[in-house]
């Protein structure tokens, strides 16, 4: 298997993996709303199934996610600053260990125990990291000539601070976890869009 299509495998078996991550998950989890819910809900401490979606939904998409950027990394078509966005898309599997190593308590609150409080103070450079990294990774040469996935990029990298700042907003409350699972549709397409345009059909790993 040549290394693009290893990485396109990767990233479709990531994205889809995700996805039956959250419906099963939300199928268990009493009381869980796909539109109110934070994604690291799912494994809230002292919560029902907590134990199982920790290392079958948080670890295994972290695990999958990693496998995507390692078979990219010597593939895909970087350079400057656009080299510095792929490199900070290691947030995006950051995201999910922390969900896997400092699970929120029932609720995600602002406040509450340790690991609530880990849980939050990593979320903000993850959030803000995979936000400056799409944008970055917008700016690759091999992207120019395709001013919609651009854009698109573009402005999905932008609006991950602003999301972000929305949804821990009480007022967003009953939304939040649409306003969450927006940001992850977003991020999914701009890599779908990043890796078929910036790594060339018969792209194989460099020989050491």
């Amino acid at each position: 298997m040549q290394r693009a299509q290893l990485t396109r495998a990767l990233l479709a078996a990531s994205i889809v993996y995700v996805i039956g991550f959250y419906f099963i998950g939300a199928a268990v989890k009493p009381a869980y709303s796909q539109l109110s819910s934070f994604v690291s809900e799912y494994n809230a401490t002292g919560t029902p199934w907590a134990g199982t979606l920790t290392y079958a939904g948080f670890a295994a998409t972290t695990g999958l996610l990693a496998g995507f950027l390692i078979a990219a990394a010597p593939v895909i078509q970087v350079s400057g600053t656009s080299r510095a966005g792929f490199w900070l898309l290691w947030s995006l599997p950051f995201s999910f260990l922390i969900g896997a190593v400092a699970p929120c308590d029932a609720g995600c609150p602002l406040e509450g125990s340790t690991s609530q409080l880990l849980h939050n103070a990593l979320a903000i450079p993850a959030y803000f990291g995979m936000g400056v990294s799409v944008v970055l990774l917008s700016l690759a040469p091999g992207l120019y000539s395709y001013k919609y996935r651009r854009g698109f990029m573009l402005l999905t990298g932008l609006a991950f601070p602003v999301v972000f700042l929305a949804m821990v907003q009480p007022e967003f409350s009953p939304w939040r976890g649409l306003l969450q699972r927006s940001l992850d549709i977003g991020m999914a397409v701009s890599l779908v869009m990043a890796t078929w345009t910036l790594i060339p059909e018969n792209a194989a790993a460099p020989r050491r």
